[in-house]
This record gives structure tokens, sequence and C-alpha cells, in this order.
């Protein structure tokens, strides 16, 4: 029992393990997109910059000229800027290659350089323009795109980071400019400390809504990422070999990693004779032969809410009731033995296969289900007695000359619903040290 408690233990640790490598990934590609949008940003800026300095008639000669002046100093901040921002990229691009999480440290850093630059424009800002129009300017609402894009960082940590960040570089800036120019240059509100601190203060509380909105985006990414990732994992376990009804109910009731017990009703289906009809035909025909019978055989499974668990050659195993249980598990296996059987006279009748017969095997009991394999390579299995005993039973259809033999087991458990089944009595089965009554029904 421990060692199934362990084994379902190391198993949900690497569920989660591979959940959250995918969840890092959506969240580096959206900083990815951050930093572009930055980056362009300041590209944009730049260019608009170069027109006001060198095209006249857009704003007055002696702006244009100070402008004109600084647009050395500026171009050159701008591309250490871009220069910066593609940079980034560049290390989150191979952090997406390598499968690595960022460390939120380096994040902070990043956040302090990047809620600078807004703050280094402005003093330029005032540079050129003078205290009392750098104060007034609009420059200051690109605090909030910066703290706008920090969204996309998914994280509310550093949105909030970055609000607390543009906050006290806002008022440094302010304090600063205020400190150093005359007091009549700065007149009304403009010229005092309070106005600037709820300035101050509104940019933090933007930075705190924008976290409250990337916990919600990321919440949102999260369960995308587990819906894909259930979905991925019912694809690896189970292939295309379920119906659809199943298939969406293992999305929304995973299969329990180790194992657990469940009543099920075990088929084993079987092509007589195949072996002669194969050595007589070429790799080809066999091949298209088996494509179309089991096809045909699979649907029926799928119909009746069966999964089939392993093919074997010239046959397969399907299960009833597990991994998903099924009341009606018995019944729905019968039915589908005889639509199977139904449906191989249909196409014998119509030759769309060679005359072919099968062999069929029922039983039910308690069976142990889940994911059995190594690391890399896992797949749903059912293991137990009554696996053994279902295929003893479909290789005495050999014996009895019939198509479907079922337990004593599964006609209890149909409680009188076929009642035409030949009673065989007790009958000694290879490789099962009792003898075991089963019913002949087809």
């Amino acid at each position: 029992m421990s060692l199934a408690v362990n084994t379902v233990q190391t198993e949900t640790r690497d569920w989660e393990k591979n959940y959250q490598a995918a969840l890092t990934q959506e969240i580096l590609r959206s900083e990815r997109r951050r930093v572009t949008i930055l980056a362009a940003l300041i590209l944009l800026m730049a260019c608009l910059y170069s027109v006001f300095s060198f095209t006249p008639g857009l704003i007055n000669t002696g702006l244009r000229l100070r402008l004109r002046a600084h647009w050395p100093w500026m171009i050159a901040l701008c591309a250490v800027i871009i220069g910066y921002e593609w940079a980034i990229r560049c290390l989150i691009d191979w952090l997406i290659a390598h499968r690595r999480k960022p460390s939120l440290i380096r994040r902070l850093i990043n956040v302090m350089v990047e809620g600078s630059i807004p703050t280094m424009f402005l003093f330029m800002m005032a540079t050129l323009l003078g205290p009392r129009d750098a104060l007034v300017a609009h420059a200051f609402l690109f605090y909030f795109f910066f703290i706008l894009v920090s969204i996309l960082q998914l994280d509310m940590r550093l949105c909030l980071f970055t609000g607390l960040v543009a906050a006290v570089e806002y008022f440094a800036f302010a304090a600063v400019v205020l400190a150093r120019a005359p007091h009549e240059a700065v007149p009304g509100v403009l010229g005092t400390l309070p106005f600037h601190f709820t300035r101050s203060l509104i940019f933090f509380v933007t930075g705190l809504i924008a976290g409250f909105i990337a916990d919600q985006i990321k919440r949102q990414n999260e369960e995308s990422v587990r819906a894909v990732q259930q979905r991925d994992e019912v694809v690896r376990t189970f292939g295309q070999y379920v119906s659809p009804q199943i298939a969406e109910r293992l999305l929304h009731h995973p299969v329990e990693r180790g194992g657990e017990l469940r009543t099920a009703c075990v088929m084993f289906l079987d092509i007589r004779n195949f072996t002669s009809y194969a050595a007589g035909e070429s790799p080809a025909a066999v091949m298209a032969y088996l494509n179309m019978f089991f096809d045909s055989m699979i649907a029926v499974v799928n119909e009746y809410h069966g999964v089939v668990n392993k093919f074997l050659g010239d046959g397969f195993m399907a299960v009833f009731g597990a991994p998903v249980e099924d009341d009606a598990a018995c019944r729905h296996a019968l039915e589908a033995a005889l639509k199977m059987i139904e449906r191989i006279e249909s196409l014998n009748a119509t030759n769309k296969l060679p005359p072919t017969r099968i062999g069929i095997g029922l039983h039910m009991g308690q069976v142990m289900s889940g994911n059995v394999g190594t690391e890399d390579r896992k797949e749903y299995s059912v293991i137990g007695d009554v696996v053994n005993l279902a295929s003893r039973i479909e290789q005495a259809t050999k014996d009895f000359r019939a198509q479907l033999l079922i337990s004593e087991a599964v006609r209890q458990n149909l409680d009188g619903a076929f009642t035409h089944g030949e009673d065989l009595g007790l009958v000694n089965l290879k490789g099962h040290a009792e003898p075991v009554r089963i019913f002949r029904i087809a």
C-alpha cells in the first residue's frame, strides 16, 4: 500500500512540475510581448523627437533648436534603452528555449531599471523646457504606460512594485525640480509637494489595480494550461481509442495515478485462424484487413462506453467500467460483443472482409486500474485475475466452437436480462487452478 501511495505522490509531483513548466512558458511569452512593446514605444519616441527637431513649422523655432541641440543625447539614450530591452528579449528567448524559470530578484531589478526610463525623460524635459513646463506637461503619463504594460508580466507583485517605483521616482523628480527652481517659476499647486504626492499615490494605486488585473489574467492562463495538460494526459494515455463521451468524462475526472480498484467487465477478442490467413497474404493486404476490422470493432466498443486497452496483434482487450465507473458495464460489454458478431456477419455477407470469425470472452470483477510504466513512458492498464480469466475464457471459445462465452460472474450481474445463454457447466481452463462455470451466448 505504501508503494502505491508513494507512486501516486511521485506522479502527482511530476504532473505538477510539468504544469508549472508549461505555465512558466506562457508567462515568459507574455513577458516577451511586453518588452517588445516597450522597445517599439521608445523607437517611436525617437522618431517623433527627430521629426520635431528637424522639421520646421511644427513647433516654434527656439524650442526646435533646443531639441536639435539635445538630439544626439536623446537618440543615444533611446538607443541604449532599445538595446537593453532587446537584450532582455534575447534572455527571455533563452529561458523559453531552455525551459528555465526567471529569477524574481532579476525581474525586480528589471522593474527598477525600466521604471527609471520615464524619470530620465522627465529630467531631460526639465532641462529642455524648464521646471514649470516639465511639471505641467503630460510626460508624467508615461509612467502609466509602464504600469499598464507591467500587466503582461502576469505577476501581481511586479505590478505593485512597478507602481511603487513610479510613485517614488516621480515624487523624487518633483522634489528635486522644485528644490532647484525659483519659487516664482512654478506657481500655484504645481509648486507644492502635496500635489505631486497625490500624483505619486495615484501611480501606486494604479500599480495595485494593474496587479489585480494581472492576477486575474494569470488565473485564467492557469486554468487554460491546466485544461490543456489534462487533455494531453488523456490523449497520451488513451490515444484515439475512447469514445468522445468517455474522453470528456476523463477530462473532468482524470485517472488516479498509481492505481485504484474498480469493478469492471473485461473483454478479450481474437480473430480465428488469423495466422493461416496472414501466411497467404502480403503484409499490405494483412494491414488493410486489420485496419478495416479494427475500425469496425473499436467503433462498437466506443458506442457502448468501453475502452480498448491493448491491441494483441489479431485481437484486442477492452474494458468496460474502468477508468470511468459504469454501473451497467456487463450489459454494455455483452451488447457490444453481440453487435460485433452481428457486424462481422454483415461484413462477411457483403464481402467487405475475407471470411472472418471471431471469439470473445467476458469476465467481470475487481481490477486495479491506473497508469503503469516508467518516467518516460506510461500507459493505462488494468491488472488482476479478472484479466487473466477473461483471456482464458476467450481461448475456450475454440474448444466449444463458440463466438461468445461469458463467466458466471457476468451472467449473475446481468440479472436475467439475457436468458438465452447455454450453461456449459464447470470448465477447467488452462492456467486456472479451479474450474469455472461459463455460458455460451453465441
